[in-house]
């Protein structure tokens, strides 16, 4: 009994949690990191101000748990969980799940994006506490298959990083519609053509 009203009071704990992140995203998104205050969040997560305290320590620490939320879960899920045997459809898995949170969460990543170029210390934070322990995973599973003979020798720090970029910049024409060739090109092709890239680049 005892365990289950634990487990009761953490899945309302979480879902308190969340409730306030959604009103995060919705007032950042319309403000800005800085311009926004924890009244403004509270008021659109429809609890009080000292409630966020309850969950989050400054406003700086709700920015980093919100980019964490629609930003790393899933891919985070992808690698640590059950990632795929093959190198090429791995690839092609974290490929697809960054597709479709720019598409789906590009409007709240948009103005975070802006305040990590104004803001060092955000930058410095979020790289160290989100994308940081990400990238070490990518970074591993590139090492291992190096270990193994089955890849290249090149250094995974830059591998991972090379593709991070290669994805920044492709899917950003793709939904913006800046260039307009990308209409024309689907978002699998787009995806089989990015990774064969990469994997013929670190395959032996």
């Amino acid at each position: 009994m005892l365990s289950t009203e634990i487990d009761v009071k953490e899945q309302i704990a979480e879902a308190r949690r969340t409730q306030i992140l959604q009103g995060a995203a919705q007032v950042f998104q319309k403000k800005g990191f800085h311009k926004a205050t924890t009244k403004e969040i509270a008021k659109a997560a429809g609890v009080s101000e000292g409630t966020i305290y309850n969950y989050f320590g400054t406003k700086r620490d709700l920015l980093v748990a919100l980019v964490d939320l629609i930003g790393m879960q899933s891919l985070r899920t992808l690698m640590e969980d059950n990632p795929p045997d093959s190198p090429r459809d791995l690839v092609k898995a974290v490929m697809h799940d960054r597709f479709n949170l720019v598409k789906e969460n590009g409007h709240i990543i948009a103005p975070v994006v802006a305040e990590v170029f104004n803001d060092v210390e955000l930058r410095e934070l979020l790289y160290r506490q989100v994308i940081m322990p990400l990238a070490k995973h990518l970074e591993a599973y590139l090492q291992t298959h190096t270990t193994t003979g089955e890849f290249r020798q090149l250094n995974p720090t830059i591998v991972t990083r090379a593709v991070m970029g290669a994805l920044v910049m492709n899917f950003m024409l793709k939904l913006t519609a800046l260039d307009p060739r990308y209409a024309n090109i689907s978002e699998d092709d787009l995806i089989d053509q990015l990774s064969t890239l990469i994997l013929d680049g670190l395959l032996l």
